[in-house]
């Protein structure tokens, strides 16, 4: 992989790269406003606005040009239908990783793309590394204390207007690769644990 840019982005060559890179990233971010959340419910000092650029899920972006008429494919799935710039924001891309890599290997193999890996500027809510609920007992922390220090969930940023025909593509800057983001995966993911009251990795596809 090689710098492309300045926002930290960079070009992975293979699937495998941008996958690895994008485990990596979440990974850091992750660990970043794990840290701090417990160094905050210990000590009671907040994170440095600094220290928040660290909180953000890793994107997948991918540039399109395209050279003559659109590769034609009978795939429903991998596929680029027209020239432009494609992202999205992934969660826990070590758990998706062969999802993730289903995906992209065709769609490299098939499509002149360029794939970049970087950190997004979509925060991760804090509740999304609290991995048990006891974390926070006896800490006399509230979630209203938390919520005003950390990201938090915003459940109007958790949207489906991909998936329901209301996304508004001509306002976009970047198109969308996927129907979810990162935050609406891991709202639902969440979901799956209070329904079920187990860890969702655990529940069966």
């Amino acid at each position: 992989m090689s710098i492309d840019s300045d926002d930290g982005f960079v070009v992975a060559r293979t699937a495998e790269e941008a996958v690895d890179r994008l485990a990596e990233l979440h990974r850091q971010a992750t660990a970043a406003l794990s840290q701090a959340l417990k160094r905050y419910i210990k000590e009671r000092i907040e994170p440095s606005e600094a220290e928040r650029q660290n909180f953000h899920y890793p994107q997948l972006r991918i540039g399109y040009r395209c050279q003559g008429e659109v590769p034609s494919t009978t795939r429903a799935y991998a596929k680029v239908q027209v020239p432009g710039e494609y992202s999205v924001t992934v969660t826990h891309p070590d758990a998706f990783r062969k999802y993730l890599l289903e995906q992209l290997r065709p769609l490299m193999d098939d499509f002149t793309v360029q794939v970049q890996v970087g950190p997004s500027q979509q925060d991760i809510p804090y509740p999304y590394v609290v991995e048990q609920g006891d974390e926070l007992a006896g800490s006399g922390v509230t979630a209203a204390e938390l919520a005003r220090v950390f990201p938090s969930t915003d459940l109007s940023a958790a949207s489906d207007d991909i998936a329901d025909g209301l996304y508004e593509w001509e306002r976009a800057d970047q198109l969308p690769l996927a129907l979810f983001d990162a935050a609406r995966v891991d709202f639902s993911l969440r979901r799956l644990v209070h329904y079920t009251g187990s860890d969702w990795r655990h529940v069966q596809p």
